[in-house]
Order: C-alpha cells, then structure tokens, then sequence
C-alpha cells in the first residue's frame, strides 16, 4: 500500500520570517533560545536539520505555537476541509444566538470572520474590543440590528453594516425568522 506523504515544513523559512517580524537579529534570537548565531543561520538556510529539543526551544522563543509550525507548509501543499460540527463555537447569553469561528484558531492575524446565527429576539452583546476594532456585518437572512455605542442600524438580506467595535456593542434578530450573517473583526495591527 502506498501513501503520499507531505514534505516536511521549511522550518528555515519560517524561522526567518517570524524573526524578522519580530525585529530580531541572529545574534538576538541565539541569545534568547541558548543557540548559537551559526547553527540558527544554518537552520534557516536549511542546511542542517534540528532536533526536536531545538525546534522546542525556537518556537518558545520566538513565542510561536508549535502546531502551527507545520501548518502553513501543509496549506501551501493541499486544501484543509473542516467540517461544519468541528469548528469553534459559542452561545450568547440568552441562548438565541451562535457564532461560529471560521478562521485558523491558532493563527494569529488581525482579521476573524465569524458564521452569525440568531433566532428571533437572540441578542449577542459584546464588550469593546482593542482600541481601533471594527467589525463588518454582512446580513445573509433575516433582519439584523446593530447598537454600537449609542447608534443603531438595521441590516437585511444583502446589507453590510460597518462599526467600531472598541465599544459596547449588540447584534439583534430583530426579525420575525431566524437570521444568518457572516461577521469579520477587524483588529488594528500594533
């Protein structure tokens, strides 16, 4: 039996990347994770392959989930199918709404995009996000309101509704029928 293997992550590259990301020199990064300036250049060169222990020691640095070490190699090489009943979830305080998270959990990024569901009368009240949010909801179904600070704005099917989002803020089916929309946060990047 034969299997296709996916090639291993190019862990040089993505070691580089997230170093100069974070504004570090070779020598900085060696002195954080206890390696020397040479093997760090070598692995991200690709020139040598490192231990386990040191792989450990470059994501702690380097404040990076070791899970997502690999996933971005693995989305370069096919196409990740997540199935509806395994995405992240929660419930609004009154039991009518559902928000389903649609992007990469454990990839940071400045944008989230939700799957908004409410039945009718369903509030999902949100405290302020970081200073410089917005969020843009788009109505799929349904009638939609927005009460962000103290303005509100109603949404139907095909409207997008924009606001910031770094103050109190509710989504409300204020409908007769459920209500479906799809919700991108948008996060300011420090």
């Amino acid at each position: 039996m034969s299997r296709s293997l996916m090639p291993p992550p190019h862990l040089g590259e993505m070691v580089r990347k997230a170093r100069k990301d974070q504004g570090l020199t070779l020598e900085m990064l060696a002195e954080r994770c206890g390696v020397s300036k040479s093997m760090l250049s070598q692995i991200e060169r690709g020139a040598v392959n490192p231990t386990f222990t040191l792989v450990w020691n470059l994501a702690q640095s380097l404040g990076l989930d070791l899970s997502t070490l690999g996933e971005q190699a693995a989305s370069d090489h096919m196409i990740t199918h997540i199935p509806a009943y395994s995405t992240p979830s929660k419930g609004s305080a009154d039991g009518l709404c559902t928000v389903r998270l649609l992007n990469p959990p454990r990839t940071p990024m400045p944008i989230e995009w939700y799957d908004f569901s409410a039945e009718p009368g369903g509030a999902l009240q949100s405290q302020p996000h970081a200073a410089g949010t917005f969020e843009h909801l788009t109505c799929l179904s349904g009638t939609l309101e927005i009460e962000a600070g103290d303005k509100r704005a109603k949404a139907e099917e095909g409207d997008t509704l924009r606001y910031r989002a770094d103050q109190p803020h509710t989504i409300r089916n204020i409908g007769d029928g459920p209500a479906k929309a799809i919700l991108v946060v948008a996060q300011p990047q420090l």
